[in-house]
């Protein structure tokens, strides 16, 4: 029926754009080689896939819309590159579009480049690939004087900056695009640098002034990485903009003598809400307002970094010459004028200017999220809000044979029945998971027994509860009351986060661990020391864990970014018994947690042959660990003093 509906849109506007009225859009590319100034090229309704188009503008001033507004919908492989001068592109929506490489909508087609050039009241919505940490863009400006606004930009997961502007052609040099009117939508935590929501400018050109103004915008719950919008230019004017519940900062990351003010930050004490960091010099920061923001380090409402010894660009450069003016403070954590210092960060900010500031305790008049909202985007488009379907299945018989995985795709329960306690067993033709997590799941399991003992003539499990090997959207996972045994292969996890997902939180409570030749909870797959971690909260309360040959809790975020603030775990009340005695072996081991809890826990006759808790931490994190017991076991090995 789509298909059908499809083409009847397209042999209409065949008939139509013979006649001079709407086109396909396939059209407007030859349409635009005779277009004059002040004409407009009507594309006629339709949803139409996979197309990749090419406009160039000549010089004349041509408008590109659809019959109504939204009444084109590209969906598929389908992309836009703008380039020449003139051209205003309106009102098209790309949706669904799982853009693998560059941008959706990009100013810039080959090395010609877009000039004068304006994208007004688009909308770009869930335009991601099917991997999350493939790195692609919504909106990437080149060129000079390009106006991007009150467009709609919504359900940004996977890595990359959803707007770049870049400067990496002379003619990107003091551009002065225009960005204003837009809302940025909701991204969640990615858990790695690399997902700004706006970034202006690279390191590389961050001498460089670009000039752009950015202004009256809405960012909405970005959350992506600590900057929230990133400038790496000079020059640029950050004015009026609305940060509602961002977990992140505006950063004048790279470049001198930027301009921020006007700004709203509203945090509501939401965990990780920031203002504004400072790097470099002569930059200005006027008339901002912060309403419960409560983030600390990077992500303070006003953190002035220090700066390191003859700075590389990429680094950190010291602090100059900042001007700090009328700027209002309410319920907010406090700010940090030596933001960052530590071994190498060690020059701090000098010749500062703080003047008329207004802090108080009190909440102050805290905006409304719809006050900020108001002419923010475009106001015709309404985002599918599905209902997902809700499972729930009831394991009854005492004895329960898995041929193939359960495939969680929707928020499901996997619960035991009343007074049974059931066991679960694998029998497939192929090794699979016993239950795989897919895009758009969340799982409860409680009360189940996982056995791996094997079936004769059938396929051992290869995992118990594991995430799908492409996945972009966050999840959740709870296990309760349920034990894991048997499992005689290392390459057997009972609860494990593949490399490329992301949990937002994890909870395995009350659970038992016993006869396993590999790890028993492992989210340790970002193992390329990027930043990246595969699960933000992690809880890990009341299990017990006997003769475990792997590591029974391994949990890594490698490198040293700090774009993040995760992963937070807990490891409370667990045992460990007999477990992980191998040479260098070590029962718990956490890489990078950023805030780390491991207390009343016990240890017998486990991590002998290397630690029973081994910690690879950065001097940022914070950590505690306490209330532990040891009896014939490791002890603690951490690159600091605990």
């Amino acid at each position: 029926m789509i298909r059908k509906a499809i083409l009847s849109a397209a042999i209409a506007a065949l008939m139509c754009s013979c006649a001079g009225g709407p086109m396909l859009p396939s059209q407007v590319e030859t349409a635009l080689l005779t277009a004059k100034d002040g004409d407009t090229l009507v594309i006629a309704n339709g949803t139409y896939a996979d197309q990749k188009l090419s406009w160039k503008g000549t010089g004349a001033k041509v408008v590109i819309l659809p019959q109504d507004k939204g009444g084109v919908v590209f969906t598929g492989e389908s992309s836009l590159k703008l380039s020449g001068r003139g051209l205003e592109v309106n009102s098209l929506v790309w949706k669904g579009c799982p853009c693998s490489k560059g941008a959706v909508v990009e100013f810039k087609d080959g090395d010609s480049l877009a000039f004068d050039t304006r994208l007004s009241e688009c909308v770009i919505d869930e335009c991601n690939p099917s991997r999350r940490d493939v790195i692609s863009s919504y909106v990437s400006l080149y060129g000079k004087g390009n106006r991007v606004d009150h467009c709609s930009f919504l359900g940004k997961k996977s890595l990359g900056v959803t707007l770049l502007v870049m400067l990496n052609y002379t003619d990107c040099l003091d551009n002065h695009h225009e960005i204003d009117h837009n809302h940025f939508g909701p991204r969640p935590v990615y858990g790695s640098n690399g997902a700004e929501t706006i970034r202006i400018g690279t390191s590389q050109q961050c001498m460089e002034n670009s000039r752009a103004w950015l202004h009256d915008n809405l960012f909405d719950r970005c959350n992506g990485e600590v900057e929230v919008v990133s400038i790496k230019s000079s020059e640029n004017v950050i004015e009026n903009n609305r940060f509602w519940e961002c977990q992140g900062v505006l950063a004048l990351r790279h470049g001198d003598r930027n301009v921020a003010k006007g700004n709203v930050f509203v945090g509501n004490g939401v965990r990780n809400t920031g203002g504004i960091r400072i790097v470099g010099e002569d930059q200005q920061l006027l008339g901002n307002r912060f309403y419960g923001v409560v983030g600390t380090r990077f992500f303070s409402p006003l953190a002035l970094m220090c700066g390191v010894p003859n700075s590389l660009p990429n680094r950190y450069m010291q602090v100059k010459r900042t001007i700090l003016k009328d700027n209002e403070f309410y319920a907010c954590s406090p700010a940090d004028m030596l933001c960052g210092q530590d071994f190498e960060r060690t020059l701090p900010p000098v010749e500062t200017v703080f003047e008329n500031h207004k802090v108080s305790s009190e909440q102050g008049d805290v905006p409304s999220y719809d006050s900020l909202k108001e002419g923010m985007g475009v106001d015709w488009y309404v985002k599918d809000e599905i209902a997902k379907e809700k499972k729930t299945i009831v394991i009854s018989a005492a004895d329960t044979v898995f041929e193939k995985a359960i495939v969680v795709d929707c928020p499901t329960q996997i619960v035991a029945a009343p007074g049974v306690k059931p066991v679960v067993r694998f029998a497939g033709s192929k090794g699979d998971n016993m239950i795989t997590i897919r895009d758009g799941g969340s799982l409860l399991v409680r009360g189940i027994t996982f056995d791996g003992v094997l079936t004769p003539g059938k396929a051992l499990a290869k995992g118990g509860i594991c995430t799908d090997v492409d996945m972009v959207e966050p999840y959740t996972l709870t296990v309760e009351d349920c034990t894991f045994r048997n499992f005689g292969e290392s390459g057997f996890i009972p609860v494990r986060g593949l490399k490329g997902t992301f949990a937002d939180t994890v909870v395995v409570r009350s659970c038992r661990f016993e006869a396993l030749s590999g790890d028993a909870i492992s989210f340790a797959a970002e193992s390329d020391d990027k930043g990246r971690y595969n699960a933000d909260d992690m809880f890990i309360e009341n299990c017990h864990f006997e003769r475990i040959l792997g590591i029974p809790v391994n949990i890594y975020r490698g490198g040293s970014d700090e774009s993040t603030a995760g992963p937070y775990v807990h490891v409370r009340d667990c045992k460990f018994v007999a477990s992980c005695n191998k040479v260098r072996g070590s029962c718990i081991r956490i890489t990078g947690a950023q805030v780390l809890d491991i207390t009343g826990c016990s240890f017998d006759d486990s991590g002998r042959g290397g630690y029973a808790i081994r910690l690879d931490d950065a001097p940022w994190e914070v950590l505690n660990v306490s209330g532990n017991t040891f009896v014939s076991s490791g002890k603690i090995l951490s690159n600091r003093k605990l």
